[in-house]
């Protein structure tokens, strides 16, 4: 767990975190990502004047995908700023989606799912590999059109409107 000892940061104002998150902990349920090793973290955390505890620092993680044109493996690395927002209940006001809440009353603050939520709102779904010649940048084979038509004289109509055809009525 990715925890902050607000007790201790009550004293010393300022911490550094450097953790890495395993790519099959719990945290990940549900992503559908893919990590190759573990989401690393680091930064800084401070105690500002007004009891709000600020996250900076940055995160790396490690995915696999498969090409979205030759189904190979590719791994692509992310690495994203890290700017999280702790602020007392009460405190805040307004319903800005980057500023969490955290107890008066909290021994620890929790990061996993604020990395998490950050990681995984950052992280492509999909990945297809770019080109320049049409070509799988992985696999270099020639990737042809998906759904490509074939050849016919243009006086004939196109085949795909022949169920639509069938429906008309005159």
């Amino acid at each position: 767990m990715l925890q902050i000892d607000l007790s201790r940061l009550r004293i010393s104002r300022k911490t550094t975190v450097q953790a890495a998150i395993a790519p099959d902990a719990e945290v990940w349920g549900g992503s559908e990502l893919r990590f190759s090793s573990a989401v690393e973290v680091a930064g800084a955390v401070t105690l500002a004047a007004g009891g709000e505890v600020v996250v900076r620092g940055s995160w790396k993680a490690p995915v696999e995908y498969d090409c979205g044109r030759c189904l190979e493996a590719v791994p692509v690395t992310f690495e994203r700023p890290l700017n999280l927002v702790f602020v007392p209940v009460g405190e805040w006001e307004t319903s800005d989606p980057d500023v969490r809440t955290i107890g008066y009353h909290e021994m620890t603050l929790d990061l996993e799912e604020a990395i998490r939520e950050e990681v995984v709102l950052e992280i492509p779904r999909y990945f297809i590999p770019a080109d320049t010649d049409g070509r799988c940048d992985r696999c270099g084979q020639a990737v042809e059109r998906i759904g490509r038509v074939p050849e016919r004289p243009k006086d004939q109509p196109d085949p795909r409107w022949s169920a639509l055809k069938a429906l008309q009525t005159d």
